[in-house]
């Protein structure tokens, strides 16, 4: 064991010179002495902790935080490359540090501190919260990642409405509502126990194409020993919680991303993963839910916007499974749920979603379909101009609205005109509050 401390210390001494090293990057002042201050008091609690382990499995655990703060360190250095859509990052940092907060020595409701980096393809989209923070420290630090390769696809940024749910869930002053409140609802019916998930994946009801996606797993999986052995119960169960926490938070946009990222990266949408539901599942309960929750409401047959907003949400629905096996929450549950996440969200403006209006999206979507950035701007007959604070999210949506309406418009276009009038947006809130 003492040979094991040793290298453990010397691995200490490692990060903290890596620390140093880190802050020649040009980081905002402010920003920088957090940074180094934060991770410097991490690195100091390990170190005492290491020194005092008192076996094997107490520095066991000590390892763990250990590389957890090394790759922190070095996600943190990436992050000032900047490789990310700044505009959507500003209105994402907003909601994040509305919602992620702890009481901490800096005083209640400290947000966490932020930092954003850019790596990877489409599987890359993540929020990195910590698993433990020293109770001396002031702010939990929260990294969160963006694909590289799409650096400028805005609409699909939405699916860090999931992301953001497992911060929320691991903020201990949220954890116990969204228990109460929320996964209390989930955890009934085919969701009651691990067992009751197990039968219903097993049973002879279930569709031929997911008998043969077990058929091909290994021989030795069973349905006695699914859960814990070969996939994580409670895990899915956080995944279909920062699903709802995704919807409450970016609407249809979340909706439509899930659809789209999730089915390009499993196109058969079937079977499962360790950590994660069935995808199938996973677009039917969101389906659900919008419904739900109202998003899908339609204007007036004779509203100029009626056949396009019937045609995303058309689209949307040719996601859906229709084998009443991929339905495994009642409507009921899912309207406890949704109103006890509501209930959470809406104390800690601007996270919970709005719906817009159909005028303000019949202002948004025509300045799209002319390739103008739709922000709230305009000039009336008088040619005196008018200014209006329109919520970013409602700037997505009529995106993927367009994106799926006649003419086609190239999805790269629409992206990039969103993200411009995300970008001009707050410019104009800026002037607006002046």
């Amino acid at each position: 064991m003492a040979v094991a401390q040793e290298f453990l210390l010397q691995e200490c001494k490692n990060l903290r010179d890596l620390l140093n090293k880190t802050l020649r990057y040009k980081y905002e002042s402010a920003d920088s002495r957090i940074f180094y201050g934060e991770c410097s008091a991490r690195l100091a609690s390990l170190e005492k902790a290491i020194g005092n382990a008192a076996d094997l499995a107490a520095l066991g655990q000590e390892v763990i935080y250990l590389n957890e703060l090394a790759n922190l360190i070095c996600r943190l250095e990436r992050s000032s490359i900047s490789e990310h859509s700044w505009p959507f990052v500003h209105e994402l940092k907003r909601i994040a540090s509305a919602i992620c907060t702890e009481d901490t020595l800096a005083g209640a409701n400290t947000p966490n501190q932020i930092y954003v980096l850019a790596d990877g393809g489409l599987d890359t989209y993540r929020i990195h919260p910590e698993s433990r923070r020293p109770a001396y420290t002031q702010k939990r630090l929260l990294t969160i990642v963006f694909p590289k390769s799409l650096k400028h696809f805005v609409l699909l940024h939405s699916i860090l409405g999931h992301e953001l749910g497992h911060a929320i869930w691991r903020c201990s002053k949220h954890k116990r509502e969204m228990r109460d409140q929320v996964e209390k609802h989930i955890k009934e019916g085919v969701f009651a126990s691990p067992d009751a998930t197990a039968t219903h994946i097993y049973s002879s009801v279930a569709p031929l194409n997911e008998k043969g996606f077990l058929k091909a797993c290994p021989a030795s999986m069973k349905q006695g020993n699914l859960f814990p052995n070969y996939a994580n119960w409670e895990a899915w169960c956080e995944e279909i919680l920062c699903d709802l926490v995704g919807l409450v938070i970016f609407g249809p946009s979340f909706v439509a991303s899930e659809c789209e990222l999730l089915t390009s990266m499993n196109p058969s949408m079937t079977g499962f993963g360790p950590g994660h539901p069935p995808t199938a599942w996973r677009l039917n309960y969101l389906l659900d839910g919008a419904k739900i929750l109202g998003y899908d409401a339609r204007p007036p047959d004779a509203h100029p916007l009626r056949a396009d907003i019937d045609t995303f949400w058309a689209h949307l629905e040719t996601f859906r499974s229709t084998d009443p096996w991929y339905s495994v929450f009642t409507g009921n549950q899912l309207q406890r749920a949704l109103s006890g996440m509501k209930t959470l969200l809406s104390r800690y403006p601007p996270t919970e979603y709005l719906v817009p209006t159909f005028d303000r999206l019949q202002h948004l979507v025509p300045m799209l379909k002319r390739q103008i950035p739709p922000v709230g701007f305009g000039i009336a007959n008088d040619g005196s101009r008018t200014r209006e604070n329109v919520d970013f999210r409602h700037i997505l949506f009529s995106g993927w609205i367009t994106k799926t309406s006649q003419p086609a418009m190239p999805v790269d276009i629409i992206n990039k005109l969103c993200e411009q009038a995300i970008m001009q947006q707050i410019a104009i809130n800026i002037a607006e509050s002046a």
